[in-house]
């Protein structure tokens, strides 16, 4: 069937680079509306054993439907569409720039080691120089005197709809400025990944390791389940941002044969799909750490009246929660970048 209708999937591309030039015509309009709507109707033909077929199809007409349906009117939009447009598109768009994705999880892996070992390793000048004096004495002392064993559970009950609201305010901030510093360069963003990476590595081994002192063993699960619920979204989240900003700072750097301004702007038009999939999962998470994370919260605090056993069942309850939310998240990535992935190796049969 791709043989035979070759033409029209063309003529469909061709209109597509008209209509994000600007030189569309009312009639090209039309023609385009229609191409979209037989390449629709193609798609909902292909079976399972077309997979190449189905990939390319489905990639025109996630496309073509983005820039068909995003010029008209929102009250003449297919409603809730952009929600699946988007969640087709945003692992397509990491899979193109996977190459950044890897070398910002890289940064962060190292310099999570890189905050581990100074704990392990009883070294409180790197920290103070990395982090800062007042914020490495800071959760030092949290750890060491941490009474209230709640984390996020210590928020009243009434206030947690305005902490969700401010926790999920500053983390989108986190991440809009791990974006926008990729013009700089790419390495602000780099930088930033960094030192979240050892805040992260340095605060989580300060609490194992610590427990392990201690003899309290308890003291890990209790960290590792108040930050399991919302953490396996807050981290992905940054790191798809920051993605996004270094994707930005190397086409700046390295425009090609295109301009710096017209590699920007393509690089910063296809990137910022992640920066919204960003917001959207740091919104997720400030809702999970307002209300999911505190639940069981007294009976952590209280562990007079409370067994080791029953203060697990809170634990491995939140910690099962993350990892459901994380398997989740991986799922929808891993299966969009099959796709992708066969669309492009497909394409290159092809070509």
């Amino acid at each position: 069937m791709m043989d035979e209708q070759t033409n029209p999937y063309q003529r469909l591309k061709e209109l597509l680079e008209l209509k994000r030039a600007g030189r569309l015509t009312f009639e090209q309009s039309r023609e385009l509306l229609s191409l979209h709507e037989r390449a629709s109707a193609d798609l909902s033909l292909t079976t399972e054993a077309d997979a190449a077929e189905q990939a390319l199809l489905k990639a025109l007409v996630a496309e073509s439907f983005n820039e068909v349906y995003g010029s008209l009117p929102f009250y003449r939009r297919p409603p809730f569409e952009f929600l699946r447009v988007f969640y087709d598109r945003t692992p397509r768009v990491l899979y193109k720039y996977r190459l950044f994705f890897w070398i910002i999880l890289l940064v962060t892996l190292v310099s999570a080691l890189g905050g581990t070992l100074a704990v392990l390793a009883g070294d409180d000048y790197t920290p103070k120089l990395i982090l800062g004096q007042g914020i490495a004495e800071f959760f030092q002392q949290t750890v060491e005197s941490d009474g209230s064993w709640a984390l996020a559970a210590d928020i009243p009950a009434p206030v947690r709809p305005v902490a969700g609201v401010g926790i999920t305010f500053h983390n989108i901030q986190i991440a809009v400025i791990s974006f926008l510093f990729g013009i700089f360069f790419a390495y602000l963003t780099l930088i930033i990944i960094f030192y979240n990476g050892y805040m992260l590595g340095y605060v989580a081994a300060l609490y194992l390791y610590t427990g392990v002192l201690a003899g309290n063993s308890e003291l890990g699960w209790y960290f590792i389940a108040g930050v399991a619920p919302h953490g396996v979204l807050e981290i992905p989240a940054i790191l798809l941002a920051a993605t996004a900003g270094l994707a930005v700072g190397v086409s700046w750097l390295f425009p090609g044969r295109r301009t710096r301004k017209d590699a920007l702007t393509e690089t910063a038009r296809e990137v910022f799909l992640l920066v919204g999939a960003a917001a959207l999962l740091l919104v997720a998470a400030g809702l999970i750490e307002a209300f999911i994370t505190p639940l069981g919260g007294a009976i952590t605090v209280d562990r007079s009246f409370t067994t080791f056993g029953e203060r697990m069942q809170i634990y491995a309850g939140k910690m099962v929660f993350g990892v459901f939310m994380l398997a989740a998240f991986v799922q929808w990535l891993a299966g969009g970048w099959a796709e992708a992935r066969r669309a492009d190796l497909a394409s290159r049969e092809k070509g």
